[in-house]
């Protein structure tokens, strides 16, 4: 072997090492990370399939609490013969509930947390959307992530990806009921008013 040959070999077996070391080193990090990378892709999937209902969304309409204040509803979603109003709750773990006990339960490994029945907080934000929209047809629901298991089953305003509504999704436009429509307009003229006029400071 002349000296050029030994030299093409050395640059090889360079290059090669250096992209052993480059691709060793992405393995460490992706496994190192791997659980901070599952959620994400999972909650990437939770707001894809959010986005896929209704054929137009509204996301943190703003609403008058009465006293001065306000609060933001998360997500509405219109859809043939109603409008949708959709809150996230991204809680993992089992999900021990029902429609009208006043806590519900969240177990995770060992340990279990108490947090409010959020359908209580939802139907208070149904009152408010109706008066906005002039009776319109609403229905309320309470989305969980695909990490919420429920053993003992949960009420019909709860929903996740593997009970979404097919009738939720891929809803023509042209299909909307003049109705909700209008209710609709509504609204989106509402949250323009709301944020036109600077209420960015929302109360829950």
């Amino acid at each position: 072997m002349n000296q050029n040959e030994l030299i093409n070999q050395l640059n090889l077996e360079s290059e090669a090492l250096a992209f052993t070391v480059v691709a060793l080193a992405i393995l460490l990090i992706l496994f190192v990370n791997r659980k901070l990378l599952l959620v994400r892709f999972r909650e990437r999937r939770i707001q894809d399939s959010l986005k896929r209902i209704g054929c137009d969304q509204i996301r943190n309409l703003l609403c008058s609490d009465g006293l001065d204040g306000f609060f933001s509803i998360d997500r509405l979603a219109l859809v043939q013969d109603a409008i949708l109003l959709i809150s996230y709750k991204p809680y993992g773990g089992n999900i021990y509930c029902a429609e009208h006990i006043a806590e519900w339960t969240q177990v995770v490994g060992q340990k279990s947390f108490k947090f409010q029945n959020p359908l209580f907080e939802l139907d208070n934000q149904l009152t408010s959307v109706k008066l906005l929209t002039q009776n319109a047809p609403l229905k309320g629901y309470l989305f969980f992530n695909y990490s919420a298991e429920f053993p003992k089953g949960h009420p019909d305003m709860v929903l996740h990806p593997g009970n979404l509504p097919e009738s939720f999704q891929n809803v023509d436009p042209e299909t909307i009921n003049p109705q909700i429509q209008a209710a609709w307009e509504l609204l989106k003229a509402h949250q323009k008013q709301a944020l036109s006029s600077g209420r960015v400071g929302v109360k829950t």
